[in-house]
């Protein structure tokens, strides 16, 4: 999976489990996309550097660790004009 996949899907999952009204976190991702911990909080790294999402920093690990996460306006723009792959 490339990274602009794996980043298109990371931002929909957040799409995905914020709309059940739960707040998101690296553990509730990593459960929805079947992911091991370190790949979600890696993908999460370079989403929160590319500012496609918001989150409270959280201890744990692997860091880094969020709580609240929440697209903001360029991360919907990203859903919305990144297809999905394959």
């Amino acid at each position: 999976m490339s990274d602009e996949d794996r980043l298109r899907e990371l931002l929909s999952a957040v799409h995905r489990v914020d709309g059940r009204g739960v707040p998101v976190s690296n553990d509730l991702l990593a459960t929805d996309l079947g992911w091991s911990s370190a790949d979600v909080a890696n993908t999460l790294r370079d989403a929160k550097a590319d500012m496609l999402i918001w989150g409270l920093r959280t201890s744990g690990n692997p860091q880094p660790q969020f709580e609240d996460i929440e697209l903001t306006v360029q991360g919907n723009r990203y859903l919305r004009s990144t297809p999905p792959s394959g």
